[in-house]
């Protein structure tokens, strides 16, 4: 019987090795990687070959370490926050750009990578506008995520957005909901001063609205039980801001729930009675 001679470790060997780590399974390959690698025997290989042996086991272990976080990493992604996609200029832009920072967050995106991934959830016109935005020629090219000062303005992409999506039939929309927005039984304070800050926001993107102005808009339409008790404490303070204002209808309304009961603060207005004159 004529012995067997163990093949060289040459480069076709090593091409095989690397091709073979990359099409076969995780099992399949470190069968085939070691039956390549310990067919040639340690007298037969040169010193070269030798370092060469080497590095390939470090080179395969550190991709196989990678490959195994990568897999942890991709479970815990499972979990995060799922990007919408924004397609019509019927939707509305401002609640889909917070909820496209959320998921951008909460994936650990920073905003170099949140513009670059931004076009794959823009569809149709959105979609357009976006490439022709980005096009190398274009005039005021979108080149960023957001502005670092009001210089950049032009040339982000958060700021350009807003601006071709925030419509004035959007704004016309928000300004009337803003002017019946009322908190209506059932309602907290809570739920009442977050719809109203949300819709002040998409009316003042430029966010030059005055205290006075917010503040009156929160507590125009605020329960009347409510409104009895605050406007008092209100007059007693300086700069009236709607935080402020807030934060001291939060206040009366735990008083009710405590002392009067949770159907009268909460389910029910409060009947009041005008004071004497």
């Amino acid at each position: 019987m004529v012995e067997k001679k163990a093949a060289p470790l040459n480069l076709s060997n090593i091409a095989l090795i690397l091709g073979t780590y990359f099409e076969n399974n995780f099992e399949e390959r470190n069968t085939s990687i070691n039956q390549l690698l310990y067919s040639t025997t340690f007298e037969q290989q040169s010193p070269d070959f030798k370092y060469l042996n080497y590095q390939i086991h470090i080179w395969i272990a550190a991709h196989q370490l990678a490959e195994n976080t990568f897999e942890t990493k991709k479970e815990s992604y499972q979990t995060a926050p799922i990007f919408d996609i924004f397609s019509s200029n019927a939707q509305d832009p401002i609640e889909w750009l917070d909820n496209f920072e959320r998921a951008a967050t909460a994936n650990q995106y920073n905003d170099e990578y949140k513009f670059q991934i931004v076009g794959g959830y823009l569809q149709g016109s959105p979609a357009i506008w976006f490439s022709q935005k980005t096009d190398a020629n274009a005039h005021q090219r979108i080149i960023r995520w957001m502005p670092a000062n009001a210089g950049e303005n032009n040339t982000s992409f958060t700021t350009q957005f807003e601006n071709k999506f925030r419509t004035p039939i959007l704004i016309s929309k928000w300004y009337m909901e803003l002017e019946k927005k009322t908190q209506g039984p059932g309602k907290i304070v809570t739920e009442y001063a977050k719809a109203i800050k949300k819709l002040i926001k998409h009316i003042d993107s430029g966010r030059n609205w005055t205290e006075e102005q917010k503040f009156y808009s929160f507590t125009k339409r605020l329960r009347t039980d409510l409104s009895y008790v605050l406007w008092p404490l209100l007059a007693l303070k300086n700069n009236s801001t709607i935080n402020m204002a807030i934060e001291l209808a939060q206040q009366i309304e735990d008083n009710q729930r405590i002392h009067l009961g949770s159907t009268l603060s909460v389910f029910a207005p409060a009947s009041v009675m005008a004071p004497a004159s």
